[in-house]
């Protein structure tokens, strides 16, 4: 396909879908825009990640635009599950996953733009570490749910890190 078409094509199917998701959402009772405006960051998000996917001939120039992407779609999560659930409360430690959803980006654009690999290291070691102080401050601080969730994450990024220390090769020197 013509790479100057691709865009209109890509841009047409998403008004398509984000017109259909409009429909859809207003005709859930209880369900109405108010409370899905957090999906403006998430397809923000996703108009991010779009380029490169679109223009694969300039997909390494472009892999740096997967960090601002992994942030708005961060910060959209964040926002829905604070909007679906009225628990704003949470917003006091949740913002902690931030700098992962820059690990995330920084992760991404590595894989995509064929950066150094301190780069990727970098971003898995900004989203455990800030994974692991958001589970244990919504551990510490969430409501019930949460801080369940939060237990359950410590758990799961305890166990990465365990499985990751028994396959990882030891170091040549």
């Amino acid at each position: 396909m013509n790479e100057s078409k691709r865009g209109t094509l890509v841009t047409g199917i998403v008004l398509v879908v984000l017109g259909a998701a409009f429909v859809f959402i207003n005709l859930i009772p209880g369900i109405t825009a108010v409370k899905t405006w957090p999906f403006i960051f998430i397809v923000a998000g996703i108009g991010f990640f779009l380029p490169a996917l679109i223009w694969p001939a300039a997909r390494e120039g472009l892999a740096g635009l997967y960090i601002p992407g992994a942030i708005f779609i961060t910060l959209g999560g964040i926002f829905l599950f604070n909007t679906l659930t009225g628990n704003w409360a949470a917003w006091a430690f949740a913002w902690i996953l931030i700098p992962a959803s820059v690990g995330l980006g920084l992760f991404l654009g590595a894989m995509v733009g064929k950066w150094d690999k301190g780069v990727s290291r970098t971003g898995i070691w900004m989203m455990v570490i800030s994974a692991t102080v958001f589970a244990f401050t919504a551990a510490l601080f969430g409501d019930n749910v949460v801080r369940i969730l939060g237990a359950g994450f410590l758990v799961a990024i305890g166990l990465f890190v365990l499985i990751r220390a028994l396959i990882k090769k030891p170091a040549e020197g």
